[in-house]
C-alpha cells in the first residue's frame, strides 16, 4: 500500500456502453421503422419487441450463442421486416455517440503504462463497428460478452476480466454504468466506480482515491 493508504490501479477494466460511447437503441429501431410494414410496428413497439419480448433472443445474440445471420432472421421475422441485410446491419449498429472525454483520460492513462482491459455485453455486428469508431484499439485485451459466451453480470464474465488482466484483483478498477455489475466486480476483490454519463466530473473525483501506476508483470 502507498503511503497515501490510496489503493494502486495498474489495470482498469472498462464497459463500453454508457462508458466510453453513449448508444441509443431507439435510434435503432426508428431506422428500422422504415423497413416494417406500415402502421403496424412503429419504433416503439419494435424497440419493445427487441429487446423485452424478445429478450432471450438478444442475449443469445450478446453470448454468441447465434450468428448475426440467425440475429438478423429472427428480428426480421418478429418485427416483419422487408429490408436487406446491409439496411438491417447499418440500423442496428448506428446507436453510438462516443464519450470524448473517457476516451481521452482513458488513452492518458493507457500511455502512463495503465493496463486497458476492455469488459463489454456487447454483440459481433456492433463490435465491428466499435471497431471502425476506433474504441477497439484503446485496449489492450478485451473481455466481450459474444466472444467468450458469457454476460454481466455473470461471474464468469469477471473471472475472464480478471484472467486478461492476470494480476492482483485488487489492482483492477472495474467502471460501468451499472451499479449491479461494479458490485459484482468488487465482490471478486476488484475495485470499482458506477460511471454516470451526465456527470463525469463527479467520476473524476472518484478517481482521486486511486493512484494509479504502470502495469508491471
Amino acid at each position: 500500500m502507498p503511503k497515501n493508504d490510496k489503493p494502486i490501479i495498474r489495470v482498469i477494466a472498462s464497459d463500453w456502453g454508457k462508458v466510453v460511447a453513449d448508444f441509443d437503441n431507439l435510434r435503432m429501431a426508428g431506422a428500422l421503422e422504415h423497413h416494417a410494414t406500415p402502421g403496424e410496428f412503429d419504433a416503439v413497439r419494435i424497440h419493445e419487441i427487441m429487446l423485452r419480448e424478445q429478450r432471450e433472443v438478444y442475449d443469445a445474440y450478446m453470448r454468441g450463442q447465434i450468428t448475426s445471420a440467425g440475429f438478423r432472421r429472427a428480428m426480421r421475422r418478429f418485427l416483419q421486416l422487408t429490408c436487406t441485410d446491409t439496411a438491417f446491419d447499418a440500423a442496428f449498429v448506428d446507436v453510438f455517440t462516443l464519450n470524448a472525454p473517457i476516451i481521452e483520460l482513458w488513452k492518458s492513462l493507457r500511455a502512463q503504462g495503465v493496463k486497458m482491459v476492455a469488459a463489454s455485453n456487447v454483440e459481433e455486428l456492433r463490435h465491428k463497428h466499435l471497431v471502425k469508431l476506433g474504441v477497439h484499439d484503446l485496449f489492450d485485451k478485451h473481455c466481450l460478452s459474444y466472444q467468450i459466451g458469457r454476460i454481466k453480470p455473470e461471474p464468469e464474465f469477471f473471472h475472464e476480466v480478471a484472467r486478461l488482466a492476470y494480476i492482483d484483483p485488487r489492482e483492477i478498477l472495474f467502471v460501468d454504468d451499472h451499479k449491479e455489475f461494479v458490485e459484482v466486480a468488487e465482490r471478486q476483490l476488484m475495485q470499482g466506480i458506477t460511471y454516470d454519463l451526465k456527470d463525469h466530473a463527479a467520476f473524476l473525483r472518484r478517481l482521486e482515491d486511486f493512484e494509479f501506476a504502470p502495469y508491471q508483470r
